[in-house]
């Protein structure tokens, strides 16, 4: 069975103290781009031990999945919020976005160079995967900025908002593609949220039309994905957020966005994770048209305990009446890297250990 990731890694120790040293002013900008290089070598190295056919640089030199590659684009910055009464028992991120204009590529953008170093650390040996923040994300944090009214926030109608998001996509992946980038994935957690009822209660009384946010969710995502070249795999990773498992239905609702989405994005591969004891779920796979792939997202990447296999193979045996074997691989639900690993008791090796834990299953 093919096994893929999500794209993010753990680092390792030395990566972890030497942002430490960093962060206290103990080693400088360079000594820490050194540390980063060796880690993303490492990273590479470690994937190409254990099979994958796309290897990426494990999101290791993002401070957040998302907001990083943003505050790169035009029209955005990052607005540091270091003031103020924020009554939460834990640290919260205080880099925002801010909108300065109109929304668009960058050609200086530091995902490029980080790219290139990738390309040549793999140096032909497997595929190169880019991943990036889904850009329904961003439209959707832009509608939470404005509480819900995009155009109070954004210099432009939402229709040239949603083709000014993809427009910046389109040309950050056609880039992409001339540096060599194998395959694009898209991380997203706006098409999970919107199947959680807590969530769109609050859009609703907010006065957001669902409907038609729906529509402009999918409509970004299309837009990005126009006219980028054969040679590109297209995939997204569907998650719930927080939950990770989002709240798949696959009952055709009007206001239900999976069938929706699984139906008509213009992606050549899905990621979605299942909860392992939730069979019902797997249903949603109906969705899919023939000829596209899906990752199965069935081990735990947050916890360092073992799956059971044989449950891991029984539902992977169960989507085959909805995806056939040759079409299908199998992953971790999520990336591995996460700011609560140490609570977690997770380790640098227990990512590598469950991969090969994945590559193991037989069908």
């Amino acid at each position: 069975m093919t096994i893929e990731t999500i794209g993010s890694f753990l680092p390792d120790e030395s990566l972890i103290n030497a942002r430490r040293d960093f962060k206290r002013g103990v080693i400088d900008r360079q000594c820490i781009t050194s540390i980063e290089d060796l880690a993303v070598r490492d990273i590479v190295e470690r994937q190409l031990s254990c099979g994958v056919p796309f290897v990426t640089s494990g999101e290791l030199r993002r401070k957040h999945w998302a907001k990083d590659f943003w505050f790169g684009l035009n029209g955005v910055t990052c607005e540091n919020v270091s003031a103020g009464h924020i009554y939460q028992s834990i640290d919260v991120a205080t880099d925002n976005l801010h909108i300065t204009g109109r929304i668009g590529f960058n050609p200086a953008h530091t995902f490029f160079d980080d790219f290139c170093f990738l390309h040549d650390v793999v140096a032909g040996r497997a595929k190169c995967r880019q991943t990036l923040p889904s850009p329904a994300n961003l439209l959707l944090e832009i509608y939470a900025l404005s509480g819900g009214r995009p155009e109070l926030l954004y210099p432009a109608p939402i229709h040239i908002l949603v083709r000014d998001i993809a427009d910046a996509y389109r040309y950050t992946a056609l880039r992409l593609y001339e540096l060599g980038c194998d395959s694009l994935q898209y991380d997203d957690t706006a098409l999970g949220l919107m199947c959680d009822d807590n969530y769109t209660k609050r859009l609703l009384q907010g006065g957001v039309d669902l409907i038609r946010l729906h529509g402009e969710l999918i409509e970004v995502i299309n837009k990005s994905l126009e006219d980028l070249p054969d040679g590109m795999e297209k995939s997204i990773y569907i998650s719930g957020g927080d939950t990770i498992v989002p709240e798949w239905e696959h009952i055709d609702y009007p206001d239900n966005i999976i069938p929706k989405a699984l139906s008509s994005l213009d992606v050549d591969k899905f990621f979605l994770p299942f909860d392992l004891g939730n069979d019902y779920a797997i249903q949603v796979l109906r969705h899919i048209p023939q000829g596209k792939s899906v990752v199965l997202g069935l081990a735990d990447a947050h916890s360092p305990f073992c799956e059971n296999p044989d449950s891991l193979a029984a539902m992977a045996r169960m989507v085959e009446r909805f995806v056939p074997l040759s079409m299908l691989a199998l992953s971790p639900r999520t990336g591995f890297k996460l700011s609560s690993y140490n609570q977690r008791a997770l380790l640098y090796e227990d990512q590598w250990r469950k991969l090969t834990e994945l590559s193991s299953i037989s069908l």
